[in-house]
């Protein structure tokens, strides 16, 4: 059953604050990266293509069937949606999909660097273990096709030369894993600057992820 006006109207409300704070955080700029959740079982709420996500409202977003097709708004959704559709269908209990342009992760990808796995503790208990999936031409259905292999075991991912795309059950939890990759990705540039950039050993990670009861994926 389709959610209740209330709830769509809350979501809208915060898709929308979602956005502002990916701006606000240098995540995203001009008419970077696009968001969406699920209304319920058969529909997305998405952003749409190429508007300014720090200017957007809630009345701007689209709502699309679990095949991409349009059913309501004004705008055309994001280029990017087949990515999206992609999370869903492979992550059933994925409520809510990021995608940004955070700097300092990108650039681990251009110089050809590992993904910040495993660093600091937070690392490990919010971003679990974060794959990178090789270049594919952003908005074609090359993009899908080289996350399929990735999505099911991982909840970050990076876009090589491109972006990250973080899975969340909220909206909220998709943004503090896009929030924390590019801070986690800002500590292994420093260390390495500094002279050294080596993870934590696997024990140390399990007591982590065992003090905070998380199952690795």
């Amino acid at each position: 059953m389709p959610r209740a006006i209330s709830t769509q109207a809350r979501l809208r409300r915060d898709l929308v604050e979602t956005c502002r704070r990916l701006h606000a955080r240098d995540l995203i700029g001009a008419g970077e990266g696009n968001v969406s959740c699920r209304l319920d079982q058969d529909r997305l709420l998405v952003t749409p293509s190429g508007a300014n996500k720090a200017y957007l409202r809630p009345a701007d977003l689209v709502v699309v069937t679990a095949a991409g097709e349009r059913v309501r708004g004004r705008g055309r959704p994001s280029t990017e949606l087949r990515m999206h559709l992609a999370a869903y269908r492979a992550r059933p209990e994925v409520e809510a999909v990021v995608h940004a342009h955070p700097i300092t992760a990108v650039a681990l990808t251009v110089a050809g660097l590992p993904p910040p796995n495993d660093l600091v503790p937070e690392a490990s208990v919010t971003l679990g273990e974060v794959a990178v999936a090789p270049f594919a031409t952003p908005g074609t259905e090359e993009l899908p096709r080289v996350l399929a292999p990735l999505l099911a075991r991982h909840d970050v991912l990076l876009l090589e030369r491109h972006g990250a795309l973080a899975l969340g059950r909220t909206l909220e939890e998709a943004l503090d894993r896009m929030e924390t990759l590019e801070r986690v990705s800002r500590v292994a540039l420093l260390a390495r600057l500094l002279g050294r950039c080596e993870p934590l050993g696997a024990e140390a990670v399990a007591k982590v992820l065992s003090a905070a009861g998380v199952a690795r994926r």
